[in-house]
């Protein structure tokens, strides 16, 4: 990735990067050379082993517990980043939570914790580094992580399909809103991921992965080291005019419908 001095700084910011995807995408940009902000709900003092997995020059992460639903807490984030390293201009709203469950069975706390995490933590990401990009003048890259189930519902994880496609218009809204900026928003949408819950589930039930398997086009899991890789390409800066895309990386499973019941 080609820096443009004076205009672009490495300084990324990624939610829920204790997780499988978000850690993977933590590691493609300190790859790169980027400074990362990590966040999570995890205390410092628990997330150690994490960090020192990345193997990483400490100089170039910090950590914060962060609860992104919060305004006030992502608020607070933002201003350490600023403080330490600068305004971020690469925002990886990352953070999130399956609920399972049909909307006619789950107690509405839970559906709320649902949208509270998934849409309201990605927008609070998302419109609070945008606020401090265009008070900069600075240009930008924003990839929020979506879902193929943005596309179709599943009655299993009905909140879920809902909070994803909440995210999916935000992603919209917030490109159109912010191209004259320069500050270009994507989403990515995974499908099925060998990782989080979805590998956590396969493990405790093995003909689950099998289902899995049989219900996508091409019989593929998708890695977290893939979504990662197509993180990392949507915030080059040699890409000028992509924005309000949404990159379906899930082996052609939103053409179908075997995993929507």
């Amino acid at each position: 990735m080609k820096e443009q001095a004076g205009v672009f700084n490495k300084i990324a910011a990624v939610s829920g990067a204790l997780g499988d995807i978000g850690r993977a995408v933590a590691e493609v940009f300190l790859r790169d050379g980027f400074r990362v902000a990590l966040s999570d709900v995890k205390p410092a003092a628990d997330a150690q082993a994490a960090l020192i997995a990345f193997g990483a020059d400490a100089d170039n992460i910090l950590y914060t517990q962060v609860d992104v639903s919060s305004e006030a807490e992502v608020q607070k984030w933002l201003s350490a980043i600023e403080s330490k390293w600068g305004v971020p201009q690469f925002i990886i709203p990352n953070a999130g939570i399956v609920v399972s469950g049909m909307l006619t069975e789950l107690p509405q706390g839970d559906v709320r914790k649902q949208i509270d995490v998934n849409f309201w933590g990605s927008y609070n990401l998302a419109v609070l580094a945008a606020k401090r990009m265009k008070a900069a003048g600075l240009p930008g890259r924003m990839v929020l992580i979506g879902s193929w189930a943005a596309e179709r519902p599943n009655a299993r994880i009905s909140s879920y399909c809902i909070s994803k496609a909440a995210v999916r218009m935000l992603c919209k809204s917030l490109a159109l809103e912010l191209a004259a900026h320069q500050i270009l928003v994507n989403e990515i949408a995974p499908g099925i991921v060998s990782g989080g819950l979805s590998k956590k589930n396969q493990q405790k039930d093995p003909s689950l992965l099998q289902t899995h398997l049989d219900s996508i086009p091409n019989h593929t899991l998708i890695t977290v080291e893939e979504i990662a890789r197509q993180v990392l390409w949507l915030c080059d800066m040699e890409n000028m005019n992509i924005t309000g895309t949404t990159l379906l990386v899930d082996g052609g499973l939103s053409l179908t419908s075997k995993m929507t019941k």
